[in-house]
């Protein structure tokens, strides 16, 4: 199995990030709140963690730049611009805070970095998550982790992680019935001790806006811990077309 451990920090701490940026938007813009500028800080050292994950990923990290020469027909080249576009873009929220146009255009541009990740991360050669899958798991954990760490009211939160789990426990059921891939895909994230224990965080993330009646940073911290070690599943279980061919690449 490839873990691909570059990917599940990258992928885990921008949507940390871009959560953050839609709920300091939605805060300024309609909560009337003049958030501090660490706020913003906060969501760009998380985007920017993610994005350093992510050059170790890379063959030569030095070469990085070179990533954005298919913008044309990569989806990869263009997650690559549209992190850069949000970056700058929080990088103005934080200089201009309790200002909504900077708000607003940095919760925008993390809107589509989420979607242009939607479409890297949903290559035709893995039918399980060659769909909406997801996009659907990384709005869902964007919002999750935004409203953990962003102290949103517990309401949204409780809403956002059930379904969360939902989309977590039907999606490997779905698989079971479909082809010869997707039922191998169903049956390694069943077997998955990443998967389930990432959902068990997830659920206690769930209980704690419960028992605290408040997001807390101990709820953000099991929630972060939970999406990254499902994450670790999407990246290591999910099956190749190539694999029922006994990999011939």
């Amino acid at each position: 199995m490839n873990y691909e451990f570059p990917l599940v920090f990258f992928t885990v701490l921008t949507q940390l990030g871009i959560g953050l940026a839609l709920v300091g938007a939605w805060k300024t813009c309609f909560g009337g709140a003049a958030l501090p500028r660490r706020f913003w800080l906060t969501a760009l050292a998380a985007t920017l963690a993610g994005l350093v994950a992510s050059l170790f990923h890379l063959g030569d990290p030095l070469r990085a730049a070179t990533a954005l020469n298919g913008l044309g027909h990569s989806w990869l080249s263009r997650e690559g611009l549209v992190f850069g576009l949000f970056v700058l873009l929080l990088l103005f929220a934080a200089l201009r805070p309790g200002r909504a146009l900077p708000a607003l255009l940095a919760a925008l541009a993390g809107l589509a970095a989420l979607v242009v990740q939607g479409f890297t991360y949903a290559p035709v050669s893995m039918p399980a998550i060659s769909n909406g899958f997801p996009l659907l798991l990384f709005v869902l954990t964007a919002l999750a982790l935004g409203m953990s760490f962003g102290a949103a009211g517990v309401g949204p939160q409780r809403l956002v992680l059930c379904l969360l789990l939902v989309v977590l426990l039907i999606v490997p059921c779905l698989w079971a019935s479909g082809s010869a891939v997707m039922q191998d895909t169903a049956a390694l994230w069943r077997q998955s001790a990443g998967f389930w224990a990432g959902l068990v965080l997830t659920a206690a993330a769930l209980v704690l806006t419960l028992v605290w009646r408040q997001g807390t940073r101990a709820q953000g911290i099991v929630l972060l811990c939970g999406a990254l070690l499902v994450r670790v599943a999407f990246f290591s279980a999910t099956v190749h077309t190539a694999t029922r061919l006994g990999m011939p690449y």
